[in-house]
């Protein structure tokens, strides 16, 4: 029977007209060759031919306790009802189609209807076929999403047919082994799960008090250590924008300053932050905060198995290559947490932190502190240029939500040779937000340039290897050592 997680059950609770928790999938699709102008038409007769799997197939009911929700899967539910066919006007190009694209990903899906909508966009330059669908958080994460679509698309144009995106897992084979969740309901392991996550969580504050103290390490205080800039009042109203980075370009610098490429490329998002802000005017006396999602495991099935914790980012006025150094020691300390930490205690902790933002905003207590400024994600990707329906995929990204008390989403995805950045934010706090993209790769020329200005002044350093524990990150202490001598 599927279950809903206590993640899963607050996405449902904390949504609003003002904050969906909508998630959308864009896939761009080329027609194979010979397919004119019937390509669309052939393709929804072939999706159709689809039944519909979990998550997709579960619908909402009222819970036992009053407030919370569960699921019924709906064996014989019908995609048809929920497919939707769009003709775009002529010449219309991909911010075109970004701009419908808000109109539609804020809209609240009907909790008494199936919890997706597949959107099918013809008009596009070439005979291409744009897909949306658009799905609820509550109902799936991103691993989850990754998982599915890996069952849906082909490394060639011959591959199984037919496919649609409404199938969800139901081809997916979960893991087994080592790591894999296993949902043990008896009363002496749920009393003591509750007891070590009581113990974990009090561990984790212990630790941010430490580290407020100067006296140890551990994650950030939660709100009062977010700088209270990129704020606005709660809308409807969304701006999407996209940049991608060469792949190659990204592991030279990895390979330079012996970052991982998650910590470069939320060094880059920073320093397009801090341009874009210093442009208007903005100036900071701390770090940037990004809430950070992160994967508990790779639980292999519906809902959400995530924590959501907060990162500082670089400091203000320090070089690129610092900037990395500060960016690479705070994702360690998350890293080192997650390790030390019970997964319940990190997912009741990012539960009552966001519920907290969520309050703040309902209560439009606007000058209190500010959880994060952002939200920056990176669920993988596709690694090959890959095939749905026999049409190559020219173009996947992931359409997420703004988080309460936040203005901005930034989700990293892979595909074949590029790393692509999509961005979503209010319309009313970043009304330019494709110039924050640009800034995010103008920033790549400037952090290459500074590595390398490090690496010819020290061109002896070698990597310090370690054992691991708090004392550990070497990237972080190579690329620290080598800003030192600037």
């Amino acid at each position: 029977m599927p279950r809903l997680s206590p993640v899963d059950q607050a996405f449902f609770l904390l949504e609003t007209p003002n904050r969906p928790m909508g998630i959308g999938l864009l896939f761009v699709l080329a027609p194979p060759p010979g397919a004119r102008g019937k390509f669309a038409d052939r393709l929804v007769r072939t999706m159709l031919e689809c039944p519909v799997g979990p998550p997709f197939s579960y619908r909402l009911r009222p819970g036992p306790i009053p407030g919370l929700l569960s699921l019924v899967e709906d064996e014989h539910m019908d995609p048809a009802k929920q497919l939707y066919r769009h003709k775009l006007p002529r010449g219309t190009d991909l911010q075109g189609l970004f701009d419908r694209l808000c109109v539609m990903h804020v809209k609240l899906l009907n909790r008494d209807a199936p919890l997706w909508e597949q959107h099918v966009f013809t008009g596009l330059p070439g005979g291409r076929v744009a897909l949306y669908f658009k799905t609820h958080h509550g109902l799936i994460d991103g691993i989850g999403f990754i998982n599915a679509i890996n069952t849906m698309v082909t490394t060639s144009r011959s591959g199984h047919l037919p496919r649609a995106i409404w199938e969800g897992l139901r081809h997916f084979v979960p893991p087994t082994g080592p790591g894999t969740v296993r949902h043990d309901t008896s009363l002496l392991r749920t009393i003591n799960d509750t007891r070590r996550t009581a113990n974990d969580l009090l561990r984790l504050v212990w630790h941010q008090g430490l580290r407020d103290l100067g006296m140890g390490r551990g994650l950030t205080a939660p709100f009062i250590s977010t700088p209270n800039v990129l704020k606005a009042a709660p809308s409807p109203n969304r701006v999407l924008a996209h940049c991608r980075l060469p792949l190659a370009r990204v592991r030279a610098m990895s390979r330079s300053s012996g970052a991982k490429i998650n910590d470069l490329m939320l060094t880059l998002i920073d320093m397009a932050m801090h341009r874009y802000l210093a442009e208007r005017g903005i100036t900071l006396d701390r770090p940037l905060v990004t809430d950070m999602p992160v994967a508990l495991t790779d639980h292999g099935g519906t809902g959400n198995r995530i924590t959501i914790l907060q990162v500082p980012m670089g400091r203000p006025g320090v070089s690129p290559a610092q900037r990395l150094a500060d960016v690479a020691r705070e994702t360690g300390e998350v890293k080192e947490e997650m390790r030390e930490l019970e997964g319940g205690a990190l997912t009741l902790y990012s539960i009552v932190q966001h519920s907290i933002a969520s309050t703040i905003e309902s209560l439009g207590l606007s000058e209190l502190p500010m959880l994060a400024n952002s939200v920056i994600s990176n669920p993988a990707g596709l690694e090959k240029r890959v095939y749905f329906n026999g049409a190559e995929v020219e173009l996947a990204l992931p359409i997420s939500v703004v988080a309460h008390h936040q203005v901005l989403n930034i989700t990293i995805t892979t595909y074949v040779d590029d790393l692509h950045v999509t961005f979503i934010a209010l319309k009313e706090a970043i009304p330019d937000l494709q110039q924050l993209a640009d800034y995010t790769i103008a920033a790549a020329a400037e952090l290459e340039a500074d590595l390398a200005l490090v690496k010819r002044r020290e061109p002896a350093a070698r990597p310090h290897r370690t054992t691991g524990g708090r004392a550990g990150k070497p990237a972080a202490r190579r690329a620290a050592r080598r800003a030192a001598v600037r």
